[in-house]
């Protein structure tokens, strides 16, 4: 369940900071969930309850996406200026590894571990980030990433990821 007081008129959004969360309205909910093999979860308002706009729950996948050498230049390549050497840090609560923030297409997709899901999303096992501002990677089938664009075209854009 997300909570939030205040919703942005647009179909398909992600709330402010949570990068591998994506809401959509209630009528592009009802039009993908009979199209898609999505999971789609409750949105409620704190005082006032459910909302009838939909949080799109991706498929945790378990295998690494990417080559932790190839990662760890990408990230590098990015932030060396600010962040030296650092290609992320560990949870201090439960000691997992957050890299530093890269964008979904900065680094080859291993084919061997996107799963044979049912699941027309996908999120990556790594993280990215810190702290409360960490998010997955997120990946949607082209034709349900081509309707979210369609029903919101001011807010989103296919981006093309590679794997290999």
């Amino acid at each position: 369940m997300i909570q939030g007081s205040k919703f942005p008129s647009a179909d398909v959004w992600m709330p402010n900071w949570l990068f591998d969360v994506v809401c959509v309205s209630a009528a592009v909910a009802d039009s993908i969930e009979d199209r898609f093999a999505v999971d789609l979860g409750e949105v409620h308002k704190p005082r006032t309850g459910p909302t009838g706009v939909k949080q799109i729950r991706p498929v945790l996948t378990t295998q690494p996406w990417h080559r932790a050498e190839e990662l760890a230049a990408a990230v590098l390549s990015q932030h060396r200026q600010h962040s030296g050497t650092q290609t992320g840090s560990a949870c201090q609560r439960c000691d997992r590894w957050k890299w530093l923030p890269v964008g979904e297409n900065a680094v080859p997709i291993v084919a061997s571990a996107l799963p044979s899901t049912t699941s027309d999303v996908v999120a990556s096992p790594e993280c990215f980030g810190d702290g409360l501002m960490s998010f997955r990677h997120v990946l949607f089938r082209r034709a349900l990433g081509e309707a979210l664009v369609g029903a919101s075209p001011r807010n989103w854009d296919l981006v093309e990821v590679t794997v290999t």
